[in-house]
């Protein structure tokens, strides 16, 4: 009894991992915000209000895990850099962060 318990707390917890695996789109959004919140300067403020998510999207890739996913935005062409992070339970954390 105890293992047939065990199985369906299992596929239970799968189940919702999977459904809380965040899209790009979040990501993309999260990470606007995130830049936005971060930038004192008004004017660069601007800028990612207007084409930070066509920015964003440019330089992100998805590695889909099914209960999590691995985000890694590369930014290394303009000078600021790499992030990962990573998209679990509808939510994101920074795994790590480069500047260049």
């Amino acid at each position: 009894m105890k293992r047939i318990l065990s199985i369906v707390v299992i596929i239970l917890v799968i189940f919702v991992l999977s459904e809380t695996n965040p899209e790009r789109k979040e990501y993309i959004d999260w990470m606007n915000n995130k830049s936005m919140n971060e930038s004192s300067n008004i004017l660069e403020k601007g800028i990612l209000s207007v084409a930070g998510e066509s920015f964003f999207d440019a330089g992100t890739t998805r590695k889909d895990y099914f209960i999590f996913s691995i985000y890694k935005t590369d930014f290394s062409e303009v000078g600021l850099g790499n992030s990962t992070s990573i998209g679990i339970f509808n939510k994101f954390f920074s795994i790590s962060k480069t500047k260049e």
